[in-house]
């Protein structure tokens, strides 16, 4: 369930470009202009920032409308020290209260930040939700994969499963109103396949606390929009990981999520086999259920994680999973190439 620290090429979500303008006013008398909080003419066509850079081992990019550049330039600024935040609270690269934590396993209750407390009993209930496809202590397991070292070293079974003894989510204890967590000896966690979509939901909560009323965040992927772009709302398409010529379905997306997860974003091969960073915590090794896997909804660390353990989960096992939610869609691509669409998908599903 390792999640990747680098933009792949092949990225599977894009934006399309959504073309059009304000409309303008015809013939006849106008009625006296309006002006938004900012005391901008809300007549005045709104005008786009974006910006690019790397955070969370990612590609982040942040586009916003409005009508005042300082004021988007200011709110971007913020978003993207909010990403940061997230980023320097949960992760496993450098020390950090989650590191800490690691490094305290077996010592009993440890005192973490309340968004740590939350985030990780929320990984629990991801967990119970997925039958363990998605389980944050896989991380005990899968330090023995290094997906950057050349030549690659593919771990023995021995080893791998001495390790997934100290894997199993239903061991870890949190408690969000005390603000602790308490982890067994020797087992490590790793919030890679949620982090990213949670520091997505808190970029654009900045965002909308900035008066934003339009805006787009894209971080390697994982996606989240607000409101429209010039009228229209934002468009994803989403492309095939084995044919990029073959767009599986187009998504108008308004105060949405669109999170991916497949097995195109960091890979090697090493004596005639093709190995994954997506692991299934359950035996240690890359996910055999789905070569990648979109999910839509209203929550993107929610959608991050969900997507991750669909890649774990067989085509039928994860569509039943996501049926069974509210307000909840995906389309996944199984290890033969066959595309399978959650209900509510299945009109923008293209042949």
């Amino acid at each position: 369930m390792i999640r990747s620290r680098a933009l792949s090429a092949a990225c599977f979500a894009l934006l399309l470009p959504v073309l059009g303008a304000c409309a303008s006013s015809g013939g006849g008398p106008r009625a006296p202009s309006q002006r938004d909080a900012s005391g901008h003419d809300q007549d005045t066509p709104l005008i786009l920032r974006e910006r690019t850079l790397g955070v969370m081992g990612t590609e982040l990019k942040i586009t916003v409308l409005g009508r005042d550049p300082v004021h988007l330039e200011s709110a971007i600024d913020a978003a993207v020290a909010e990403m940061r935040r997230i980023e320097d609270m949960m992760t496993s690269w450098r020390p950090s209260p989650l590191t800490r934590l690691n490094e305290a396993a077996g010592a009993g209750p440890q005192p973490v930040p309340r968004e740590l407390a939350v985030l990780v009993t929320r990984s629990l209930e991801i967990g119970r939700l997925t039958g363990g496809a998605f389980d944050i202590s896989f991380a005990g397991v899968g330090k023995l994969w290094d997906f950057k070292k050349r030549p690659p070293i593919v771990p023995t079974p021995e080893t791998i499963r001495t390790a997934l003894k100290a894997v199993d989510y239903r061991r870890v204890k949190a408690n969000r109103a005390a603000r602790t967590v308490t982890l067994p000896n020797g087992m490590r966690l790793g919030l890679g396949g949620i982090a990213k979509g949670y520091g997505v939901d808190r970029a654009m909560a900045v965002l909308m606390r900035r008066g934003i009323k339009h805006a787009f965040v894209n971080a390697g992927g994982d996606l989240k929009a607000l409101g429209k772009k010039h009228g229209k709302p934002w468009r994803i398409a989403i492309k095939h990981p084995r044919d990029k010529e073959r767009i599986l379905a187009v998504l108008p997306v308004s105060n949405r999520c669109v999170l991916t997860s497949g097995d195109y974003e960091r890979f090697f091969e090493h004596d005639g086999q093709r190995y994954h960073h997506i692991l299934d915590p359950r035996t240690g090794y890359p996910s055999k259920g789905c070569i990648a896997a979109t999910v839509v909804g209203p929550d993107a660390a929610f959608a991050d994680a969900l997507a991750t353990a669909l890649c774990v989960l067989s085509p039928n096992e994860g569509i039943a999973i996501v049926n069974s939610l509210s307000g909840i869609d995906a389309i996944l691509v199984g290890m033969d190439g066959e595309v399978h669409t959650s209900s509510g998908l299945k009109e923008s599903r293209k042949n």
